[in-house]
């Protein structure tokens, strides 16, 4: 997707408990996209303050893709996402994660601005 108006948060975490910092560097190289920005963590914070918008009711979010419409701002509490997609959560199953439905659907906000 080649549009320069597209950011892409990812968020490095513990999250499974053995995670390191250098891990998560080592894996943010797989992920080139000069515009990815990423973030280490060592808390659940995040993924704690994101459960609500994402619709979870008990799992963090974690392993969970969270698009957010052009122009959300993060106040005192996290924006809801436009659209959420997620590995192996009770969500429904067409929020699976698929890449060609998350694309889709970035495109679509994208059009959108």
């Amino acid at each position: 997707m080649d549009d320069p108006k597209l950011r892409i948060h990812v968020i490095w975490g513990p999250m499974l408990g053995g995670e390191t910092e250098a891990d998560a560097r080592e894996a943010a190289a797989l992920m080139p996209d000069p515009r990815a920005a990423h973030y280490w963590t060592g808390a659940h914070t995040l993924a704690e303050a994101l459960r609500a918008p994402a619709g979870l009711k008990e799992e963090l979010a974690w392993d969970t893709f969270l698009v957010f419409a052009p122009g959300a701002r993060w106040e005192d509490a996290p924006p809801s996402p436009a659209y959420v997609m997620h590995v192996g959560k009770r969500l429904p199953p067409e929020r699976r994660l698929n890449g060609e439905k998350l694309a889709e659907e970035v495109k679509r906000l994208l059009k959108a601005r």
